[in-house]
């Protein structure tokens, strides 16, 4: 096992340097189960960026790299980790690779984590969240990409329902193959597990949503989207499905700041590693702006959106997680209000 680096340009940031939130790299995870069409998507997103733009932190199972000449070409830089997942065998591995790139010079504007097909999501997210590379990147979202002509082959394992939990976006690829029935069933099933989630299609790695609808434009879509309809749909899952599911949370009029504040810091130590995913549009007295939370495992986001102006205030949450009680969440939540 181990980590190959190729670069066409180094260098180390200097010490002492503070870089605002805002400027810090952008790091996106790409996860999916195995041919689900991962590189295929990451190697035509990368033709969005200047080669010195990008960097790619690839994964595969096996002690060999494939992917990772795939994506030579187009990315400044591809790390490949190679003879394990990086969630656990080689963890080590894609901490010292985020380390690297985040204190070079000049450091890329975004760096793709592409997982294997066999790894769980969730201590990648925190090797780049809680690591030692933490204060000095950003994680930007995460991305799930879907075959929806093969989805029978993983659809009932835990594996694939906490890889579609922790997306922000859900990526259907194939759209130019399967039947629409096919994939009209398959993204229902998809909303039940994450409602919160952006989901688009993709054919052979070119997005089929609007014109310009690329990385950036799907992830500035989460906040607007999360008010569709998906959000409180209910479509019928797989068994584990009532081990693994959303719970959603609304209510009129304004949330109290403080009980609020207090309500997310307990409910994130209370749930653990039980919470995968939750997001929110909040109503805060005394706030003319909407307050939205974006929380993937344990490390939670808080910023402002847009002003409310005339829209009806409304608070909305929703958790993704493990075997959570939701009449409880809904009484306490409830308990926020001023």
């Amino acid at each position: 096992m181990g980590a190959a680096a190729r670069s066409d340009s180094g260098g180390r940031r200097g010490g002492g340097v503070t870089t605002p939130a805002d400027e810090l790299p952008r790091v996106t995870i790409v996860t999916g189960p195995l041919g689900a069409g991962k590189t295929t998507l990451l190697n035509r997103w990368l033709e969005g960026y200047a080669r010195g733009d990008a960097a790619v932190i690839v994964n595969e199972f096996g002690d060999v790299g494939v992917d990772g000449e795939l994506l030579a070409e187009r990315a400044r830089e591809v790390v490949e980790i190679t003879g394990g997942c990086v969630c656990c065998t080689t963890q080590a591995d894609l901490v010292r690779a985020l380390v690297d790139l985040a204190a070079r010079v000049p450091t890329p504007r975004r760096i793709f984590v592409e997982t294997s097909g066999a790894a769980s999501p969730s201590p990648v997210v925190r090797a780049i969240t809680r690591g030692p590379a933490s204060r000095r990147l950003r994680l930007d979202g995460v991305v799930t990409v879907v075959d929806p002509t093969r989805i029978a082959r993983v659809e009932r394992g835990l594996l694939f329902a906490e890889q579609v939990a922790f997306a922000d976006i859900l990526v259907l690829s194939r759209g130019d193959e399967g039947a629409a029935e096919t994939f009209e069933r398959v993204e229902c099933a998809l909303a039940a597990r994450n409602p919160t989630a952006v989901m688009t299609r993709a054919a052979r790695g070119g997005l089929l949503g609007a014109p310009g609808d690329g990385l950036d434009a799907l992830l500035a879509r989460r906040s607007e989207e999360f008010a569709s309809p998906w959000v409180f749909l209910r479509a019928p899952g797989p068994p584990h499905d009532e081990v693994l599911g959303a719970v959603s949370l609304s209510r009129d009029g304004s949330l109290h700041a403080e009980r609020f504040a207090q309500w997310i810091e307990r409910i994130v130590v209370e749930l653990g590693g039980r919470l995968l995913r939750l997001k929110g549009i909040i109503d805060v007295a005394s706030v003319p702006m909407r307050l939205v939370l974006q929380g993937v495992g344990d490390a939670v986001e808080v910023s402002f959106g847009a002003d409310w102006g005339d829209a009806p205030r409304r608070s909305r949450v929703v958790l993704i997680g493990v075997e959570l009680d939701g009449d409880s969440l809904r009484q306490s939540f409830d308990a926020c209000t001023t």
